[in-house]
């Protein structure tokens, strides 16, 4: 009887487990167009903000999971030449991006793409993402950027953020950080109201 209720114990501890990882998968995947969510790699960062690969991908696509126990959903995705840049931004304490990093690829210590490569975000509180649905509502705003690494907004030809006003971020193209390694040209829509 004893090894009945210790085996049902671990039957149920080994679907938990399952379920709360394909949970994390579908999460992180998320800002994915639905044709690249299947093959991509997920990662989660840990302590030391290195990843941990909770699912080897085949398509290129690397995305970094949700971190547990924090107020917001924030999921992103890069391409795997382009990822190692995102990682060092954050063991350097860096949210996003930092000068550091820039520091170190222009001295060779760490590299960069040498071709665009796309990047997708989703960000918003915590509260306004359902796992048991896997959906998020109009409070979470998910868009697209293509990165051109030391490129400037007039070799792209696109306007730089400076010049568009906020109203225009949701109806045009426009170019961030504009000649650093992490220029790239952001595609954002309108919020849809869920």
């Amino acid at each position: 009887m004893t090894f009945v209720v210790l085996l049902v114990i671990t039957l149920l501890a080994a679907t938990q487990s399952n379920s709360t990882i394909e949970s994390t998968i579908a999460a992180a995947v998320l800002p994915l167009p639905e044709s690249l969510r299947k093959d991509a790699t997920v990662v989660r960062l840990n302590d030391a903000n290195q990843p941990d690969v909770i699912r080897k991908g085949t398509n290129g696509m690397v995305c970094i999971a949700e971190k547990p126990g924090d107020q917001q959903f924030d999921v992103r995705c890069y391409h795997e030449s382009f990822i190692p840049v995102v990682y060092r931004a954050f063991q350097l304490g860096y949210a996003v991006s930092g000068p550091k990093v820039g520091e170190e690829i222009k001295a060779g210590k760490l590299k960069i793409a040498d071709r665009p490569t796309a990047g997708y975000r989703c960000l918003g509180p915590i509260s306004a993402y359902d796992s048991a649905t896997n959906t998020i509502t109009s409070d979470i705003n998910c868009w697209q950027s293509i990165h051109f690494p030391f490129r400037t907004a007039s070799e792209i030809g696109l306007p730089d953020e400076a010049d568009v006003s906020e109203e225009m971020h949701l109806t045009m193209p426009y170019v961030m950080a504009s000649g650093t390694y992490w220029s790239h040209v952001m595609i954002r829509h309108p919020q849809s109201k869920k």
